[in-house]
């Protein structure tokens, strides 16, 4: 039997390593071997230290929360379609995906500064943005999730943070500190994108002017071999929006017609994509729930995005067939775009309302993907090749 203190305490070559997750497997409870640690380990989709340091944190958690918080912990609602898996788990540990497989990351963090308070779901800590400082927060980001990101981001590969600035009264600078904070830990800044909104929420006396505007910063590895495609309609000097309405399903549409979009996305994606001409600035609404309350008219999210946002750092930075990730993915959006645009896609996701959501939303999806031919067509129709 092994016990708590035999493995906090004693120093193991890889080898023991291994020996102590099968020994604490086959003696372990039912929740124990779901983890499937060894088996993770046995396939290359993890490493043995990997597996070690979880079984390690697995156990550090139920000290310290208990057998009940743990359970409910690590009940994961874990759903699969032909080309996405949504994960109802904190996205802290990316156990379940190998090193070096992801294409491209698009993420939309939760604000800083506890601007929103997420349901706390499948969460192990506190969430990210409960934090009393910027800069906790912008060091929780890098530590605790970017630095996993890093972990199973390709070479080639990219992330993308969509980040809005945060306000105690004054500009409390969480995107500059963010950017910074990630360069020292060794990312590089390849460039910032601004998303300015069409109907940005109105506030109230604030002394200064109101905020209509997001950054969406992208970042890589390696600054040299990172994958990169060319948007042709980009024109210096010009500034580009997108064409209202094109985004969302029609005002007044019936509850029947839920797959009126979905059924054509290489359309909305052309309508997207002929209204933009220069880089660094895109222009758009905020968010329109006519669409997803089609598929559910009852489910309510507190922050989701368009679906115009990912589909440039898709296109630009992936392949056909690349696997594409969100770690934090809400109503699944940037899956969407993902399975829209031919490629997989992996969601995280800590509540599991918006995992279930989620999966009846790409369900609907999938039963009406454009052919791999329409997606190259659109691709030499707008990207220079690489």
């Amino acid at each position: 039997m092994i016990t708590n203190k035999t493995i906090s305490t004693e120093e193991t070559d890889e080898n023991n390593k291994y020996q102590l997750i099968q020994h604490w497997e086959v003696d372990g409870t039912e929740e124990i071997q779901r983890l499937g640690i060894s088996k993770m380990i046995d396939v290359g989709m993890m490493s043995i230290n990997k597996g070690y340091n979880m079984m390690c944190s697995f156990i550090e958690i139920k000290k310290k929360q208990g057998t009940n918080a743990l359970t409910e912990a690590l009940d994961y609602i874990h759903f699969k379609g032909r080309n996405f898996k949504l994960h109802n788990s904190d996205c802290q540990h990316l156990w379940e995906i190998a090193d070096n497989s992801i294409q491209t990351c698009m993420v939309s963090p939760p604000y800083a500064n506890s601007q929103r308070i997420y349901p706390q779901g499948t969460m192990e800590k506190d969430q990210l943005g409960s934090e009393t400082s910027t800069h906790d927060y912008v060091r929780d980001s890098v530590v605790n999730y970017y630095s996993e990101v890093k972990r199973v981001l390709k070479k080639e590969g990219s992330l993308f943070i969509n980040i809005a600035e945060s306000y105690r009264k004054t500009n409390c600078l969480v995107i500059s500190k963010l950017t910074l904070a990630m360069v020292e830990d060794g990312w590089y800044l390849v460039g910032e994108w601004v998303w300015k909104k069409t109907n940005p929420k109105p506030v109230g006396k604030i002394k200064r002017l109101a905020p209509t505007t997001e950054r969406i910063l992208h970042f890589v590895k390696d600054p040299k071999n990172y994958y990169y495609r060319e948007f042709i309609h980009w024109k210096e000097g010009e500034s580009f929006g997108i064409q209202r309405g094109c985004n969302d399903a029609k005002t007044g549409d019936k509850k029947d017609k839920v797959k009126w979009s979905l059924k054509k996305p290489i359309k909305r994606f052309r309508d997207f994509l002929d209204e933009q001409e220069v880089s660094q600035v895109i222009e758009g609404a905020a968010f329109n729930w006519s669409e997803l309350k089609k598929i559910d008219p009852d489910f309510k999210h507190l922050a989701p995005f368009p679906t115009y946002l990912p589909i440039l750092p898709i296109l630009m930075t992936s392949q056909i067939g690349d696997t594409i990730l969100d770690i934090f993915s809400g109503t699944g959006t940037t899956v969407e775009v993902a399975l829209q645009l031919g490629r997989k896609a992996i969601g995280y996701d800590t509540d599991p309302l918006s995992i279930k959501f989620s999966k009846k939303r790409l369900d609907l999806v999938e039963e009406n993907l454009p052919t791999i031919g329409e997606i190259q067509e659109l691709e030499n129709n707008y990207l220079i090749a690489a």
